[in-house]
């Protein structure tokens, strides 16, 4: 159903799946060390009704290690795609960093996006700072096991008994509480990440310079221009959502065409890592059909 294809923008080029042909457009966007298949647990049902083009950003997947990351560069390589390869205006589906850089998408180029659903993330950059710092022992951790190169056995391993220590979390190391399936999905998606991703990431909390590099091209007052629909959906904080209460209002009195929807029984991946997608399809399927 799905076929991997490459796209040339500027100096780096994208992996990235697309679906049959003949609906709208849709372009998924995925978070931080993941890649497109994030979303393989909707795919079939997304492709239904809309022709779907799933990305790996930069250093991602299998797209090319083309550095820098900074949200500037997933913007542009975004809005290059687009108009490139996709050819008309779609709806942008991002989750975490993708989130974010669907919604600057939008507000620098709306006339490239039709509705964005935007999934569980910081929209506010003081929030990403303290994202880093409060999550600091994951991006140091998956810095050191990005893009493994032993035995894949090996990386399930290490990535269960990476260390963690996030506030109120109570958790010591990564695979407390998952079980096998769940660390074998991380360590995919480990082992196709560039280590260089991360590097700013474990340093940003206390390194201004690396913080900045992370979120140059990123800028919440953009909201504002966003004249699309945009979908918000928060996971719950107490299981480790990251789009808080106050960042909710935030983006509710600067995104003026606005659907927010909080799912309690969701963590920061919204039931993609587990597959437990079905209140996540229940609301995207609801505002996409409201968009065609």
């Amino acid at each position: 159903m799905f076929v991997e294809k490459r796209y040339r923008v500027g100096e780096a080029t994208l992996n990235f799946a697309e679906g049959p042909a003949g609906n709208p457009p849709m372009v998924l966007t995925h978070g931080l060390t993941d890649r497109w298949q994030y979303y393989l647990p909707i795919l079939p049902v997304l492709a239904q009704r809309w022709h779907v083009y799933a990305l790996d950003f930069r250093g991602h997947g299998r797209s090319s290690r083309t550095q820098p990351y900074r949200y500037r560069d997933h913007i542009a390589d975004t809005i290059a795609f687009i108009e490139g390869c996709v050819g008309e205006p779609v709806v942008l589906f991002g989750s975490s960093m993708g989130g974010m850089v669907a919604l600057m998408v939008a507000a620098r180029r709306p006339d490239l996006v039709k509705a964005v659903v935007f999934g569980d993330s910081s929209i506010k950059t003081d929030r990403t700072r303290a994202v880093m710092r409060d999550f600091h022992s994951y991006w140091a951790g998956w810095e050191k096991l990005a893009g493994y190169k032993g035995p894949f056995s090996e990386l399930v391993r290490l990535v269960s008994e990476m260390p963690v220590s996030v506030p109120g979390q109570g958790k010591k190391t990564y695979g407390e509480g998952l079980d096998t399936i769940a660390l074998m999905n991380k360590a995919n998606y480990l082992r196709f990440v560039d280590p260089a991703v991360l590097r700013d990431w474990a340093a940003g909390a206390e390194d201004d310079e690396a913080y900045n590099r992370v979120i140059d091209g990123y800028d919440h007052a953009e909201l504002k221009n966003i004249r699309c629909p945009v979908l918000l959906i928060q996971g719950n904080p107490k299981k480790g959502g990251i789009f808080t209460d106050e960042a909710v209002a935030f983006a509710k009195a600067n995104i003026r065409d606005h659907y927010h929807v909080y799912i309690p029984e969701y963590d920061h991946n919204l039931g993609l890592y587990s597959w437990d997608t079905g209140k996540l399809l229940q609301a995207v399927s609801a505002f996409l059909e409201a968009q065609r």
